[in-house]
């Protein structure tokens, strides 16, 4: 044992000294959930989309109207002749009495037969014009004669689209020992780490939100659910360069093909600065001279193709931004999370921490997708 020069001191004989510890424990790190929060927690599909059943593989009926264009599936019209027969992309949407705009003439069709119509070129006073092949057309109204009788037209078919359920698990293992020693910050140090775990999972589940592969798997690979990226395929706009301009053009396409009204949009911190510097400017705030505190939050922005409101996820991918119509998207719920005793085979407490989930998005055309944002 060791002599020391005097004076005893804080330094020289540290081994007796107690210890200053706190008897809590902070915890600093992201566990929030705001896009499962957004579309109605792990279970708001239930409700939305009404399912009867409980699978693996859960399944939603989506049905359209009959569209109003296509294209003239033909070699190029002249202006010689004033009643044609024409090849269509598909003559079931067809029926006598409709109008089509090709260009800037308007044509009326007086007969149907399979994928070929009969059409009066140059009507409602139009003008005949030269139409190149494979001519895009659209119904622009309906003019049937009077006292003929009915004809048939052709419907749509209900189509149904899937995902799957994932499973969630973690492992929750204490010893015996630990279970018996005193700790800082927690009494008992199995259910300390219990809690962490649910939080620990639910960044999981936002995170496949982003990067989802939808597959059925088998008996050695896991099924996976597949995240929006999925089954938002068809409004896809440009997001490099973020403008109000982009932001309005993508809620333009939903609009276009029959969405609107309220959308909800994702959006990476970094995204949602660069949109709100867009916003944050003498161009659409004015500050008083006397006023102190300045800057704004952009919550919502008004446009003539619906509204959208923003949320910010850290989880969110910042290249991406999905609008989305929120009845039309939600988690499904196959197993809620459940903490499950497990056999004991050693010297600690073992349980597992289960899970089992879905996503669903219905209606693509409701929502929209800005890609490649910058």
């Amino acid at each position: 044992m060791a002599n020391s020069a005097s004076p005893y001191n804080t330094y020289s004989d540290t081994t007796p000294q107690v210890r200053v510890v706190t008897d809590y424990i902070s915890l600093l790190d992201p566990s929030d959930a705001p896009f499962i929060e957004l579309i109605g927690g792990l279970d708001g599909a239930s409700g939305k989309f009404q399912f009867r059943n409980q699978g693996k593989v859960v399944e939603w009926l989506e049905d359209t109207l009959t569209p109003l264009s296509g294209t003239i599936a033909q070699q190029s019209m002249t202006t010689a002749t004033t009643v044609v027969t024409i090849t269509v992309d598909d003559g079931d949407v067809f029926q006598p009495g409709h109008i089509l705009l090709v260009g800037t003439e308007k044509m009326w069709v007086s007969a149907v037969s399979g994928d070929v119509i009969t059409v009066t070129r140059g009507f409602a006073g139009s003008t005949s014009a030269t139409q190149a092949s494979n001519a895009a057309y659209t119904i622009i109204g309906m003019a049937r004669l009077e006292g003929d009788d009915s004809d048939p037209i052709g419907y749509t078919d209900i189509t149904s689209n899937s995902n799957y359920t994932q499973i969630f698990h973690k492992e929750i293992k204490v010893t015996g020992s630990e279970m018996a020693i005193d700790n800082y910050g927690f009494t008992d140090p199995y259910q300390y780490q219990a809690a962490k775990a649910i939080p620990e999972m639910m960044r999981l589940i936002e995170r496949t939100l982003q990067y989802g592969y939808r597959d059925a798997g088998s008996t050695t690979t896991p099924r996976t659910m597949g995240g929006y990226q999925t089954f938002i395929t068809s409004n896809l706009a440009d997001g490099s360069s973020i403008t109000p301009t982009k932001i309005e053009d993508a809620l333009e396409l939903a609009y276009n093909a029959g969405g609107g009204g309220e959308f909800a949009a994702v959006v990476n911190p970094a995204t949602y600065q660069a949109i709100k510097a867009k916003y944050d400017t003498s161009a659409y705030v004015r500050y008083a001279p006397e006023q102190t505190r300045v800057g704004m939050l952009v919550d919502k922005i008004v446009t003539p193709f619906g509204n959208v409101s923003f949320t910010v996820d850290r989880w969110q991918l910042s290249t991406l931004i999905p609008m989305l119509r929120l009845d039309n998207i939600g988690m499904l719920t196959l197993r809620p999370w459940q903490v499950e005793d497990l056999a004991k085979t050693g010297d600690a407490r073992k349980t597992e921490l289960v899970g089992e989930f879905t996503l669903c998005v219905r209606q693509d055309k409701s929502h929209a997708l800005l890609t490649a944002v910058s």
